[in-house]
């Protein structure tokens, strides 16, 4: 049972049926029950009552129920962009007996953490949630948690898991990005990037002394080609082992246009 989607497969879609637990279901003459009008009002998009009213059904139910309240409350606090509230609910559905909704917050609360830059913990969440699920969606939950370890520097556990990500999915096409993502090896700071290596060697001439005087590495001009093919000369400041050191490193630039990409074997 899928309650929602997160990432490739987590797509942020509430199951159709309405009365998913026994226990939530009423007769055709008693209406909706608080967490089913939530369902309701997420499923017609009303982000902002489904949360309201899963929030107050959070208060009053128990058992699954309230699992599942909570989880519909945070769900809802995700889609409108609040990620202090979406953790808070999502951490006690993540508590839940039912493991498929307890799979399905904690591969969400491991979206928040990573995108908050909390990596260890997103990580310990996306473990969490491979644990409770099968097939495709474990799959997914321990690629993002070797990604999150390989942000750390935790190169032999991001390796686990992403073998783990490859060995629960029968996808080609993710087996290819799981692939790709086990060559990274670290991370850089990409200043540029040119189709002309003439500005590439002008571009990295003027970072060259910063970088020394930083203590940030040797700034590179790496040969590549663009998304269509087309040769492209990449100015990259330093290599690090963690996405710390590199964030750390691209603030000490002063240059918040630069961005921070894989290095991969």
């Amino acid at each position: 049972m899928r309650h929602l989607a997160t990432g490739v497969r987590w797509a942020f879609c509430l199951l159709l049926c309405l009365c998913i637990l026994p226990a939530g279901c009423k007769g055709p003459d008693m209406g909706p029950s608080p967490t089913e009008l939530a369902q309701s009002q997420f499923q017609a998009g009303d982000y902002a009552r489904a949360q309201a009213t899963a929030a107050r059904a959070a208060v009053t139910a128990g058992g699954t129920q309230r699992g599942l309240a909570n989880y519909i409350a945070g769900i809802s606090a995700y889609r409108l962009d609040n990620m202090t509230t979406a953790e808070r609910y999502l951490r006690v559905a993540a508590q839940s007996r039912d493991a498929s909704l307890a799979a399905d917050a904690s591969s969400t609360l491991g979206l928040i953490y990573s995108r908050n830059g909390r990596y260890a913990e997103a990580a310990a969440a996306f473990q969490r949630g491979a644990g409770l699920q099968d097939g495709e969606d474990k799959a997914q939950a321990y690629f993002y948690a070797g990604v999150a370890q390989q942000k750390l520097g935790q190169w032999p556990q991001a390796r686990t898991s992403l073998l783990l990500a490859r060995r629960s999915t029968r996808d080609p096409g993710f087996v290819q990005r799981i692939d790709e993502q086990l060559s990274v090896t670290g991370y850089t700071v990409q200043v540029g990037a040119f189709a002309n290596r003439s500005n590439a060697d002008q571009l990295a001439a003027k970072y060259a002394g910063r970088a020394a005087s930083s203590n940030l590495g040797s700034v590179i001009v790496t040969p590549s080609v663009d998304s269509r093919g087309r040769p492209m000369n990449l100015v990259q400041v330093g290599r690090y082992a963690t996405f710390g050191a590199a964030n750390s490193a691209r603030s000490q630039l002063g240059d918040f246009n630069a961005v921070i990409v894989p290095l991969q074997r």
